[in-house]
């Protein structure tokens, strides 16, 4: 096959190996349902909010900026420290690397509030691990470094705000294009493999010499083997008749 394929070429390899790529299909996505039903489990993401120094103007000023931007380097440095993650470690039994692979800090350029984000499968684990986080962090700068102009915003508001990520409609559009791609890529390696001519316009097209006639080889297999059997049949029918006796 030549190695330029053209768009009229490339529809009429889809509607030629269109059954292909139909089953293709079909089987990525029952494949994905499975997955997504009995193995992946679903993603969930909690967040804790920690306000650093006050939003309320004082003197028509918000204070310093120079040190409540050290205040929120040391915040964030102290939630990816040891002195927090190992306590959380030891209290939830995790591993060294599990930790920091379910955490991650946020904060927007100019904000005040930095995010705990903790993701896991586990809903009330997750739930729980991002708290415990952005409390410990809270009381060590409370105790330890005399800040009091830090606080846990989630203490008024209840429980942390947790979503979910992605979702089964999600994995099930995702294995339907998946399924689409491979099957018109398995399509294509099987039409560029095969090598066999299937019609009259395909010789005409690669010798490039008109084609004076065709034999239909199925069909005249069809007509020897009749024939062979009818001739076989004579046959039989003379050697009875050889051996009979006239009375």
């Amino acid at each position: 096959m030549n190695e330029h394929i053209d768009l009229k070429a490339f529809f009429r390899i889809m509607k030629k190996r269109l059954a292909a790529i139909v089953l293709t299909v079909i089987c990525i996505f029952l494949l994905t349902l499975c997955l997504s039903i009995y193995f992946i489990k679903p993603t969930y993401e909690a967040t804790e909010n920690i306000l650093i120094g006050k939003l309320a103007k004082k003197d028509g000023q918000y204070g310093d900026s120079q040190e409540l931007s050290m205040l929120l380097a040391s915040t964030i440095d102290l939630i990816k420290s040891p002195i927090v993650l190992n306590s959380v470690k030891e209290e939830f039994t995790l591993d060294d690397d599990e930790l920091e692979k379910k955490l991650s800090v946020q904060n927007n350029r100019n904000s005040q509030i930095v995010n705990v984000v903790v993701r896991g499968h586990d809903l009330d684990e997750t739930k729980k691990i991002a708290n415990t986080i952005a409390k410990t962090t809270v009381n060590r700068m409370n105790v330890q470094f005399d800040v009091q102009d830090i606080k846990l915003l989630s203490e008024k508001g209840g429980d942390s705000s947790v979503k979910v990520i992605g979702s089964l409609s999600l994995n099930l559009v995702i294995g339907l294009v998946i399924g689409f791609f491979l099957g018109v890529g398995l399509a294509m390696c099987r039409e560029h493999w095969d090598e066999s001519i299937k019609n009259v316009n395909e010789v005409e097209k690669i010798f490039g010499l008109p084609v004076l006639g065709q034999v239909n080889l199925k069909k005249s297999q069809r007509i020897y083997r009749k024939k062979t059997m009818v001739n076989h049949q004579s046959e039989i029918e003379k050697n009875e008749k050889r051996g009979q006796v006239g009375v």
